[in-house]
């Protein structure tokens, strides 16, 4: 089980079984448990489903900024405003 299963469940990309594998690695390897937390949280970033919290949602974003994650211009996923 690698990281890349563990985002490709989150992606719904797996079938029955693979699922089956891929959830139970997480339920028994810390990391694979650990990819699945962070693969969630930056996916609700990039949707823009940011929850009140310590500013970890804010430093998923500007790090994605500063990694050259390609966004629509003006795309704020934390901003008041939602289209």
């Amino acid at each position: 089980m690698s990281s890349l299963d563990v985002s490709l469940l989150l992606d719904g990309q797996l079938n029955a079984e693979e699922c089956r594998a891929a959830l139970q690695a997480c339920a028994t390897d810390a990391g694979r448990r650990d990819d699945f937390t962070l693969y969630a949280l930056v996916g609700d970033v990039l949707r823009g489903n940011s929850f009140p919290d310590d500013g970890f949602s804010r430093r998923i974003f500007a790090r994605l900024q500063s990694e050259g994650v390609k966004m629509e211009p003006g795309y704020d996923p934390l901003g008041d405003e939602r289209p």
